[in-house]
């Protein structure tokens, strides 16, 4: 996600509610099953870090609170309004021939078997519009091969370096108009050519969904761990932002009481490093 072609295909899945924060691609994948048991698919693709896009109960889309779908969806798992609608669609379906053929001694059941297949989905037309788009974004087909993530004999999660997950990458610099608390995370990779990201957020209680800098954070460490990098909250503080037409500038003060004062003056240069904000800083100590 990130380039005109994938926010397109993110509004076509989820609609206006938006994506969930935590999804970072979409793949098309073929199941077959071994037996029906309800949620089969959904719950198990979920426990892998897959959750089924438009899944709102298994983190696949984000809630709705409109009235409509309150009252329209309450004690339901999926709303099918707007962007709800589950990206889960037979395809194939094979079964014996039910009809039978009458012999004037037995009655015999037919063994021919029949076969239906779709053709596409409901999500097809949105699929073909993504890769027309990424081609000619890119001059050729968008892939992912340069993305390995593994884990290594400690268990912990490796990322292969490539355009691609640069792709995925999220901003490096994300804030919110007003004053609100920031974090500031280092990323890094264990492979063998050692990559270190620097990440600065700020965002309202409203927007990260808790009034701790942890939840500031949460959203970005999650991120970065599903591309395989390790990340670390380096510290906190306040940041005062103001963007309008005139002047785009962020001011950096403050402390966080879990991740401790960051490195105001990093910080600040990472703003300006990665966004046209005019960024200053305040080192001082007991402002909060």
């Amino acid at each position: 996600m990130g380039n005109d072609p994938s926010d397109a295909l993110a509004m076509d899945l989820w609609g206006g509610f938006g994506k969930p924060n935590d999804c970072v691609g979409v793949i098309e994948l073929e199941i077959e099953l071994l037996t029906g048991r309800t949620h089969q698919i959904r719950g198990q693709m979920a426990a892998l870090g897959f959750p089924l896009v438009g899944d709102v109960q298994y983190g696949g889309a984000i809630p709705s609170t409109s009235s409509e779908y309150m009252k329209n969806c309450r004690g339901r798992a999926e709303g099918f309004l707007d962007s709800e609608a589950l990206a889960l669609q037979c395809s194939t379906l094979e079964f014996l021939d039910p009809d039978v053929t009458d012999d004037s001694d037995k009655v015999q059941r037919s063994d021919r078997w029949l076969s239906f297949h779709l053709d596409e989905a409901f999500w097809t037309p949105f699929i073909e519009r993504y890769q027309a788009g990424s081609e000619s974004l890119s001059g050729s087909s968008m892939t992912f091969e340069g993305f390995d993530v593994k884990d290594d004999a400690s268990g912990q999660r490796e990322a292969t370096t490539s355009s691609s997950v640069d792709q995925l990458l999220p901003p490096r610099v994300q804030l919110s108009p007003g004053s609100h608390k920031y974090v500031v995370v280092r990323a890094t990779t264990t492979n063998v050519t050692s990559t270190e990201l620097w990440f600065v957020r700020s965002a309202s209680p409203e927007e990260c969904g808790g009034p701790y800098h942890a939840n500031v954070a949460q959203d970005l460490l999650n991120r970065l761990k599903l591309l395989g990098y390790i990340s670390t909250v380096m510290g906190g503080g306040r940041i005062d932002f103001l963007d309008n037409d005139e002047v785009a500038h962020a001011h950096v003060f403050g402390f966080s009481y879990g991740f401790g004062k960051g490195d105001h003056e990093k910080v600040a240069s990472i703003i300006e490093e990665n966004t046209d904000i005019i960024a200053t800083f305040d080192m001082s100590d007991g402002l909060y």
